[in-house]
């Protein structure tokens, strides 16, 4: 099932198929493309050629329509996006800026719905959820 993921700020959509197009700049300055996995749980992604981001290093995502800020203003390090589901409900995705730390969170209706990724327990999770 491709998830439809829509940009907070302007509310378009970030897909190109089962893909998550967003643009990035690490705190050095270098700017990008980012390809992302649109499952939730699968880390794998791509960038555009000159963008070279080293393990650890965090990346500012902003979208590639209004170029607006995805990061959360609830926690430094996370970004946010929202996915729409099948019955058009708006669930927030909370996923990390830091290049290689795989954790993302799932909250829908002020509730953690689901969590993923090796790192999830690295921000708490019931803080997210707290904090919206």
């Amino acid at each position: 099932m491709n998830a439809k993921y829509i940009c907070p700020k302007c509310r378009n959509s970030v897909n190109v198929g089962n893909q998550i197009l967003l643009t990035g700049k690490t705190e050095t300055g270098l700017k990008g493309l980012v390809l992302l996995s649109g499952e939730l749980g699968d880390y794998n992604s791509a960038f555009s050629e000159d963008f070279t981001i080293v393990e650890g290093n965090k990346v500012k995502f902003t979208c590639p329509i209004c170029h607006g800020s995805l990061s959360s203003r609830k926690h430094k390090n996370l970004a946010q996006l929202i996915q729409v589901d099948s019955e058009n409900n708006e669930i927030k995705v909370f996923f990390s800026e830091i290049y290689g730390e795989k954790c993302t969170y799932e909250v829908f209706d002020k509730q953690l719905k689901r969590t993923f990724g090796d790192h999830k327990n690295t921000y708490r999770p019931d803080w997210i959820v707290e904090n919206l």
